[in-house]
């Protein structure tokens, strides 16, 4: 059929004004129809045929009405195609550059979202609301200091905040504040406070005259946090004492009158069910009137047992150091009467047992060699023998601080009276110079 071979020449040949039938190629060397229909232009075929059969004359170059409907039909679908691929593409081409868009937003903004400014907004919110929370916390739980404490002249400063010369309304005394700002440190020291809550009114523990809650004031910010009100002494710890010697030990009568205050003190404890964890020579007081207080109770626990391993691994019972190895055993109060018969010995001796060893170490002969002793032959039986009881390394055999108040070492020390001045004197003078 000419028609058929009309549209393959499309292809080949540009179609002028003058064009014949006997320009075409022979039949036998086109292409089949429906091959290339699929690329020839959108004129429609029976024009050109008609243009053909005009000027050549031949009614032969005229289609039949089948083929032109299905060629029709063809270039419909051909165009249908087309639009379709070119809708694909559009669709893709949108969302490259979405893509693209959202990647610039997030380099510039740091995220991998395109929304950073939503997600910050909301995350401050947050931390808003659990720091307003907080705060309200602490004003549930503390009263306002202005009833109870009244701050003077900043005397000092440590790793919690300002501390303030204070006076205490319903004590009637001096005391020392401490105004803690810093939102971490307060919820470091809550524990503690629980704590001292639960123990203070004893003499040979530090006083502890409450805590309370100023909240944010504009006429006075440096005010604004959480105020403890701690009991204000002038002294020294028994480390400083015995180091400030030049031997590096304490006679004999101060020992035992320390060890026994220190002894009053864990009963105290014991009759509260809290144990200590960390007694040791820097945290034994002692002020310049020869009073024993025990001071940081920021490890303590409450309760008659413990799996803690928190204080200073040299005073550590070995029941405390099985636990440093992935195990959980439970231990009473004794375990701080084994850290009292270690500060005994670095009284006596001016330095701790195996202090010399690394700590992995140290930690094998305390768990698994015999217990530390008293090495210089110029301390009584009595000492001695304090020392055994306390460093027993099974606990059930172990006394607890009240059964050893009742040991010779601490009950018959002579001249009491007599030591306790001695001691008076000498931290008096210490502090004049």
């Amino acid at each position: 059929m000419c028609g058929s071979n009309l549209l393959s020449s499309l292809n080949h040949v540009q179609p002028v004004g003058n064009a014949t039938c006997q320009e075409l190629k022979p039949e036998e060397e086109l292409e089949p129809a429906t091959t290339i229909c699929q690329v020839a232009p959108e004129t429609p075929d029976i024009d050109i045929c008609q243009e053909t059969t005009q000027k050549s004359g031949n009614d032969t170059c005229q289609p039949e009405l089948e083929n032109q409907q299905e060629s029709a039909e063809i270039n419909q679908e051909n165009q249908q195609e087309r639009t379709e691929v070119n809708k694909e593409n559009q669709q893709e081409n949108a969302e490259t550059n979405e893509e693209v868009i959202n990647e610039e937003i997030a380099e510039e903004s740091g995220t991998n979202t395109c929304q950073p400014e939503i997600s910050k907004i909301s995350e401050e919110q947050v931390g808003d609301n659990n720091n307003q929370a907080y705060q309200h916390l602490l004003a549930t739980k503390y009263p306002k200091p202005r009833s109870y404490v009244q701050v003077l002249e900043p005397i000092g400063e440590d790793s919690y905040g300002v501390i303030y010369n204070g006076w205490h309304r319903k004590e009637q005394k001096e005391v020392a504040v401490t105004i803690m700002k810093d939102e971490e440190k307060q919820k470091e020291v809550l524990n503690e406070l629980q704590v001292l809550e639960t123990i203070s009114g004893h003499g040979n523990i530090i006083g502890y005259y409450g805590a309370y809650f100023q909240p944010a004031s504009v006429k006075m910010p440096e005010y604004e946090g959480l105020w403890i009100s701690m009991e204000r002494y002038s002294g020294t710890s028994i480390k400083q004492l015995f180091n400030s010697n030049i031997s590096h030990s304490l006679k004999e009568g101060w020992i035992a009158y320390t060890c026994k205050e220190v002894l009053k003190g864990l009963c105290h404890l014991d009759k509260h069910k809290v144990i200590h964890h960390d007694l040791r020579p820097n945290n034994i007081m002692i002020t310049s009137d020869a009073e024993v207080k025990i001071s940081d109770v920021s490890y303590a626990t409450i309760g008659e047992n413990s799996h803690s391993t928190a204080g200073a691994l040299p005073y550590m019972a070995p029941e405390v150091l099985v636990n440093t190895n992935y195990k959980v055993i439970e231990y009473t109060s004794k375990a701080d009467v084994w850290s009292l018969g270690i500060s005994a010995l670095e009284m006596a001796e001016g330095y701790y047992p195996f202090s010399r060893f690394p700590s992995h170490a140290r930690i094998k002969r305390i768990m698994h060699g015999p217990a530390p002793v008293l090495l210089w032959d110029s301390w009584s039986d009595n000492f001695h023998d304090f020392i055994k009881k306390c460093l027993q390394k099974n606990p059930d055999w172990r006394p607890s601080a009240e059964q050893l108040l009742s040991h010779p070492f601490v009950r018959n020390i002579w001249n009491e009276r007599g030591v306790k001045s001695n001691i008076k004197w000498h931290l008096q003078r210490e502090m004049k110079h």
